[in-house]
């Protein structure tokens, strides 16, 4: 019901995998103190952009920024 998926229409994430295409995207670290609820991402600079290959899981695009960015 409605236009927004709910979770348990989404297909499991073991089935995600097969759906991606192998293809690069970019990444950009946003690095700030202020509260994330007052932000204005539009006004803000990445402090860094990195590719890393689309994926079903988050530890590419970690690997990828870690190999550009010291800090994480």
């Amino acid at each position: 019901m409605g236009n927004t998926p709910n979770m348990a229409d989404m297909s499991p994430i073991k089935d995600l995998e097969q759906q991606l295409p192998s293809q690069t995207g970019k990444v950009k670290l946003y690095i700030s103190n202020s509260n994330p609820e007052l932000l204005d991402i539009t006004m803000m600079r990445p402090a860094m952009i990195a590719e890393a290959p689309v994926s079903g899981t988050i530890q590419p695009v970690l690997e990828a920024l870690a190999e550009n960015y010291s800090p994480v």
